[in-house]
């Protein structure tokens, strides 16, 4: 009989790693929120720019991070199926 399912061991090794991209994008973003935010300029153009800076954080990278962690979540959940479908026979 063929091989059906996935090895559990790998499929949570895959979430890890992608956990693991997914910290590796924001510790990329705190440092250059930290980079924006040290920069040497005052008035509303800064403001604006800030606003948009967090506005982008906020918005689309945190979107980003959310689809890792639930792609990732998603794995540990099916490695977990496959062990408990794996276990029943």
């Amino acid at each position: 009989m063929a091989f059906k399912g996935m090895s559990p061991d790998e499929g949570r090794e895959v979430a890890g790693a992608i956990n693991d991209a997914g910290q590796q994008i924001l510790d990329a973003i705190d440092s250059a929120t930290s980079t924006v935010n040290s920069v040497e300029w005052v008035g509303p153009d800064y403001d604006a720019y800030q606003e948009d800076w967090n506005t982008f954080i906020s918005g689309p990278v945190n979107s980003l991070i959310e689809g890792f962690q639930k792609r990732a979540d998603q794995l540990n959940t099916h490695a977990d199926q496959q062990d408990e479908t794996s276990n029943q026979r």
